[in-house]
């Protein structure tokens, strides 16, 4: 972990400086590393009322009683078809394997909750996956698929979605039929426009988009009301909208490693926003109105070339705010 800058504006204590880094360093593992330990959390409602099966052929001796299914590192090269005998299903652990694709059958599989294939070889997947009608949480981190196709708008119950960890470039526009969504994950891709319709994603709380190559970001995004945290450092965005003082229930914002030159006026709107990293641009100034940040904590504002009367005007703006220069 690298070292804190010397010059920083104190908390009066020392623990609560090294609690709200705590916090930020915890926020961004959240957000950016694997999901495996989610993968593991996943299984825990099914484990509650069904032992979990490690073994294909065991499991098909007693179809009925298999709800959870974990064949992580097995070394499968394909969801097979006889997997989807076992329609009582609702959580398959399948992370670590080399599976480059997945048997059509898998739209039998009615009670599907949750699957885990993260770490594997797909490349895509079958229009059947997408009909699956009670399935809630996907983890398909660190494969090759290289677009967000369409066919997740009917995945309408689905609520947690990581595709961080591919080769992604768009994202469908029928991200606005996704009702129940939200978390969404598509960190380290390719991504350079995020649809205008996710702005209609009325149920999103996170929203995960650093190490991409975004330059803009749609206004309609900050006009979702229950939105918490939103990830979009390690892009190449050069400009904000307005829109975003609309944000009202925005807690943490990262913006880290971007080209920002100025910030609009509006920011200081984000009355709810408790975490804002700005570090690594190319920022003279902040907003003027910085006092109206009241539940501002922690503001990291590392690698920017503020002159040194507005460090002095931000820490008599923001008192009781840990500010990193």
């Amino acid at each position: 972990m690298p070292a804190l800058p010397s010059e920083h504006h104190e908390y009066p204590m020392k623990t609560s400086i090294m609690n709200k880094v705590a916090v930020f360093l915890f926020l961004f593992l959240c957000i950016n590393l694997p999901q495996e330990a989610e993968g593991q959390a996943l299984a825990s409602g099914a484990e509650a009322s069904a032992k979990p099966f490690y073994d294909v052929k065991a499991a098909l001796t007693k179809p009925e009683e298999v709800k959870h299914l974990n064949i992580r590192q097995q070394d499968y090269y394909t969801l097979t078809p006889d997997i989807c005998q076992l329609v009582y299903l609702e959580f398959i652990n399948a992370m670590k394997n080399k599976i480059a694709s997945i048997a059509p059958e898998i739209g039998q599989l009615k009670q599907l909750r949750d699957i885990n294939l993260s770490e594997n070889e797909l490349l895509e997947l079958p229009s059947a996956f997408y009909t699956l009608p009670a399935l809630q949480q996907a983890d398909l981190s660190h494969n090759h698929l290289s677009e967000m196709p369409a066919g997740f708008g009917q995945l309408n119950t689905l609520q947690v979605l990581y595709l961080n960890h591919n080769k992604i470039r768009t994202l469908t526009s029928d991200v606005a039929k996704m009702n129940a969504l939200h978390t969404l994950n598509v960190s380290y891709n390719h991504v350079e426009v995020l649809p205008s319709q996710m702005g209609e994603m009325t149920k999103l709380n996170h929203l995960a988009v650093t190490q991409n190559q975004l330059r803009q970001v749609p206004p309609s995004l900050f006009k979702l009301k229950e939105l918490k945290t939103v990830a979009l450092d390690f892009n190449q965005i050069t400009a904000l909208p307005k829109q975003i003082g609309q944000a009202k229930t925005l807690q943490t914002l990262l913006l880290g490693h971007n080209q920002l030159k100025s910030l609009p006026d509006q920011l200081v709107q984000l009355q709810a926003l408790e975490l804002l990293d700005l570090s690594h641009n190319q920022l003279t100034t902040l907003p003027a109105n910085m006092h109206k940040m009241k539940n501002l904590s922690t503001l990291l504002l590392v690698g920017n070339p503020l002159p040194a009367a507005e460090k002095d005007r931000l820490k008599k703006a923001l008192p009781n705010t840990f500010i990193q220069f």
